[in-house]
């Protein structure tokens, strides 16, 4: 299936409020996220959950600011790399909604947050609605946050790699040897910088 592939965004941004709506917009680095969720190898999912190899692809765009991040987004974050080094977490805006079936369908976002891991890795979050209907058949992307992790270079939220990489959702199972929260893949993605921001 052929995505969106435009290079301006969405015009409606989450994330942002009245206050940071004027903010100097050339300090957001835009990226177009191209997702493809479905069942991969290894993952701890549901075994009934993608079982059929179909798959949802989807596009959202995302903001890359320097606002630091409230305590309920920071609570979003995945809890690894604690003994390693770690920016602090700021905002990650986003397009309202994520378009599915190239524009036919959509899923509702509501920004997230972000940081950079090592120097080297940027994680991140997008609190969504999720998307379950019984058209997409035994697929269907779960509510909540999904996370996301992207090598980047030179520790600069401008070099993201454009290779695949995974994308996971944080679910409570014994996978781990006891119950606990634990990351599953859930899909993969890639990020595409934007020639233009969005505007509000």
């Amino acid at each position: 299936t052929t995505l969106d592939e435009s290079s301006t965004a969405s015009s409606s941004i989450a994330g942002q409020t009245e206050e940071d709506s004027n903010d100097d917009d050339s300090s957001v680095t835009w990226y177009r996220l191209h997702v493809d969720i479905g069942r991969e190898s290894g993952t701890w999912m549901d075994p009934r959950w993608g079982g059929s190899g179909k798959r949802i692809e989807f596009t959202v765009d995302v903001g890359f600011g320097e606002e630091l991040a409230s305590d309920e987004i920071v609570e979003r974050m995945v809890k690894d790399n604690f003994s390693g080094n770690r920016s602090d977490v700021k905002v990650l805006k986003t397009s309202e909604r994520a378009k599915l079936r190239n524009g036919f369908d959509s899923m509702k976002c509501y920004g997230g947050g972000y940081r950079i891991d090592g120097q080297t890795t940027v994680r991140f979050h997008i609190s969504c609605d999720g998307k379950a209907d019984p058209s997409y058949g035994d697929i269907s992307i779960p509510a909540g946050e999904l996370h996301f992790s992207v090598p980047c270079f030179m520790n600069n939220i401008d070099n993201l790699s454009s290779k695949e990489s995974p994308v996971t959702v944080r679910q409570k199972g014994w996978h781990t040897g006891w119950y606990r929260e634990e990351s599953r893949i859930v899909g993969i993605f890639r990020a595409k910088p934007l020639a233009i921001s969005p505007t509000t």
